[in-house]
């Protein structure tokens, strides 16, 4: 497809399909991004597979081309359709994009009901659907899903080198954990977990799969921090399950590691400096840096700006030693002032 300048973003270019929230409930589950913006472009799960898949496939379609009529006609955002959300969201960029190949390049397990031990303070489902899900009343949503999925491999609508993401609670003790081991077996799989058990199968598939990954959120430096955000105190544990799949590893940076700053509480030079040994000892060189989603498009300057100040400080220590970042969920405005920072700490040798 010859490219043309509209409004997109690399979620709905690269044909994303994240599977988010209480499938057992009406709604659209079958989403293009998981922005907390309202409305995000979505599709419902029929009890046909034909049926979900084709509805997400159109779905998308219709989303890049009320993209092209409103920004191409000049249109007021005020009348979109599909793409309200997308108008109020930082990736929604006007540039050159193509619309893809028009296969699903990404799959994220993000279903709930799902089960995990951890207690993270800022996890918007904790209170609410962090439980075993029935097998008997909630089961039939799930085997659902599975046949869907198995239906759009079958037919061709996944591409190959797709990423398989799994975070739908904790994978090492959710229910249907082996039904999701059987779709991302022979994949590229990232698996989100807590660490909290060392898992086999996981690290069978990192040794098996060099483009499979596995992510821990780890958020802290050190176990006063880790307990205070996690609400576990077992830090020493999860390290050395880390250093387990590392040493299970393929390839190195299979072991991939986000940071979410949280200003006041976890933004300490200790905490900064503790990641990045922690990094150097499972052989990594990128931190993935994030933020809490809940406060992205609502929170106050105050607490913006000190958000910037810890970001622009921990990369300041990541460069000095020898380390990069990602920023996905910060604003490409954000990132400027975020850089800006650090590269002024850099300069004056504060850090």
């Amino acid at each position: 497809m010859r490219d043309m300048e509209y409004r997109s973003c690399l979620y709905i270019e690269s044909f994303q399909m994240n599977i988010n929230g209480r499938i057992d409930c009406d709604g659209n589950h079958l989403m293009l991004c998981c922005e907390p913006i309202d409305p995000t472009p979505g599709s419902a799960i029929f009890d046909s597979p034909a049926e979900t898949m084709n509805t997400f496939f159109q779905m998308r379609k219709d989303v890049i081309e009320e993209s092209k009529k409103f920004d191409l006609s000049n249109l007021p955002d005020t009348e979109r359709r599909l793409t309200a959300g997308c108008a109020k969201c930082a990736n929604y960029q006007m540039k050159e994009w193509s619309g893809g190949d028009g296969l699903i390049h990404f799959v994220n397990f993000s279903m709930y009901p799902a089960p995990c031990q951890c207690k993270c303070i800022y996890c918007i489902v904790r209170n609410t659907d962090k439980r075993v899900p029935n097998k008997g009343s909630e089961g039939v949503y799930f085997e659902n899903l599975f046949d869907t999925l198995e239906y759009a491999v079958d037919n061709g609508m996944i591409a190959d080198n797709a990423i398989w993401q799994v975070s739908s609670g904790e994978i090492t003790i959710h229910p249907y954990r082996e039904r999701i081991f059987d779709l991302v077996r022979d994949k590229a799989a990232r698996f989100y977990t807590n660490c909290f058990k060392f898992d086999e199968a996981i690290a069978e598939n990192l040794k098996s799969n060099p483009h499979s990954a596995i992510n821990l959120s780890i958020d802290a430096g050190t176990p006063a921090t880790w307990r205070a955000i996690k609400g576990v105190d077992n830090f020493e544990q999860v390290t050395e399950n880390l250093v387990k799949y590392y040493a299970s590893s393929s390839r190195p940076g299979q072991i991939t590691l986000k940071y979410i700053i949280m200003p006041d509480i976890n933004d300490t030079y200790e905490d900064f400096l503790s990641v990045i040994e922690i990094m150097k000892i499972l052989g990594r060189v990128n931190l993935e840096i994030s933020r809490d989603v809940r406060q992205k498009y609502s929170s106050a300057d105050e607490y913006a700006q000190n958000l910037i100040g810890a970001a622009g400080y921990l990369i300041a220590m990541l460069h000095k030693n020898g380390r990069t970042f990602t920023m996905y969920t910060f604003s490409p405005e954000e990132r400027e002032q975020v850089v800006a920072f650090a590269n002024e700490l850099l300069e004056n040798d504060i850090v």
